[in-house]
């Protein structure tokens, strides 16, 4: 059987994280079955255009003219294929993706295609199948779910419904995103969330131990993961007494006011602001700290529990989605959104009760439920489904 994966996001020289976790999962299933798996770049984030950001959409033009296909092969089963193709909003022309199947003509026709979020790739992977006349899988993971460019006088796009609506089947990496995708747009789908790479995720000896207690929480610097409440908790559990110290990764806008405010409050000596953190970086700070944490007003799941999780971490994690799914009372906690004064008591509780989570404990439940032949036995039982095979 050959499958062929379409991503709506792939990683690139400049951002060569984005959407990797698609290829994780693309490589865990070949190196799980006996399968041909094909993987689909067409330059989903290295050729997009941005109207916003004028001068890299030209550098982007400019890159994409020079761009020629080609194919590389991952592994003996997994091959990508490069297709160079240039985006933009899918409020105009639906982004050009239309005419992206015209460049495909020359594709060896497939068994199945398994596609990543609903637009692009669901709206593309539609296409492909009523031309090849093969069925096609829709693994959703946004969130919010639909994306708010997608829905307008609170209807929602038809390059999201009819995607949904068309799949041999529709998967959710949470129980809190299947509600979203019934609720919105009544399509039932099934829940199989994503893969953690076990063998890179986990405990190894730190020389350099920290003297004080310490928190790591990881993402983009933007409201909507609730930096600005962990700040607020942090500041609120510190004047209650607790000795500790907050690692904060990742980049945003957001930066130079959480700056402001860590000076404000007179915690530059607590609050380390690290910036952007690379995979290896992350692990490290991971199993540095003794709790990870997680402020989000909103996630679908939620990959940086896993990563805590695989390092033998308890979390403490807002009920924002899908957190609700991956956090256990042997595990850690969940407090509401939005809540810093909830959050700051769970802190204090977590730092001065360092023993009430067993790390072994809290890794295996990780590599039970989400280790890649986990995952990867549970998406072939689809593939098998609907082909028969």
């Amino acid at each position: 059987m050959k499958i062929l994966i379409i991503p709506s996001w792939y990683p690139y020289p400049k951002k060569p994280y984005a959407g990797k976790f698609f290829i994780e999962q693309a490589k865990a299933l070949s190196e799980n079955s006996n399968w041909q798996f094909e993987i689909l770049n067409w330059g989903q984030n290295e050729f997009q255009m941005q109207i916003r950001y004028p001068l890299s959409s030209i550098a982007k033009l400019f890159a994409y003219l020079k761009a020629k296909p080609s194919s590389r092969n991952f592994n003996s089963n997994l091959k990508e294929l490069f297709i160079p193709h240039i985006t933009w909003t899918s409020k105009l022309l639906s982004g050009n993706i239309k005419t992206l199947i015209k460049k495909m003509e020359l594709i060896p026709k497939p068994d199945i295609i398994h596609s990543h979020v609903t637009f692009p790739a669901g709206f593309v992977a539609m296409l492909f199948a009523e031309k090849w006349k093969i069925p096609y899988i829709i693994t959703e993971h946004s969130g919010p779910f639909p994306f708010p460019e997608f829905v307008s006088n609170n209807r929602i796009s038809e390059k999201i419904t009819l995607p949904l609506q068309k799949a041999a089947a529709v998967i959710s990496v949470s129980r809190y995103l299947q509600k979203q995708i019934l609720s919105t747009c009544l399509v039932k789908s099934i829940v199989i969330p994503n893969l953690i790479d076990t063998e890179f995720y986990k405990p190894v000896s730190i020389s350099e131990k920290r003297r004080r207690f310490s928190f790591f929480s990881l993402s983009a610097l933007i409201p909507a993961k609730g930096v600005l409440d962990l700040i607020e908790a942090f500041r609120l559990a510190v004047n209650k007494g607790m000795d500790a110290d907050l690692y904060l990764g990742g980049s945003g806008y957001l930066a130079p006011k959480l700056r402001k405010l860590i000076i404000q409050y007179h915690l530059e000596n607590r609050i380390h602001l690290l910036g952007y953190l690379t995979p290896q970086q992350a692990l490290e700070q991971f199993n540095k700290c003794n709790c990870y944490i997680l402020p989000s007003h909103i996630e679908s799941f939620s990959m940086v529990l896993l990563e805590a999780m695989a390092c033998g971490k308890p979390i403490i994690a807002t009920d924002c989605g899908g957190p609700k799914d991956i956090i256990t009372e042997t595990t850690g906690v969940l407090i509401p959104p939005q809540k810093h004064d909830v959050m700051a008591i769970e802190m204090l509780k977590m730092a001065n009760n360092t023993n009430k989570y067993n790390p072994d404990s809290i890794r295996e439940w990780c590599l039970k439920n989400y280790s890649p032949h986990i995952i990867c036995a549970q998406i072939s039982r689809v593939y098998e489904s609907i082909t028969g095979s």
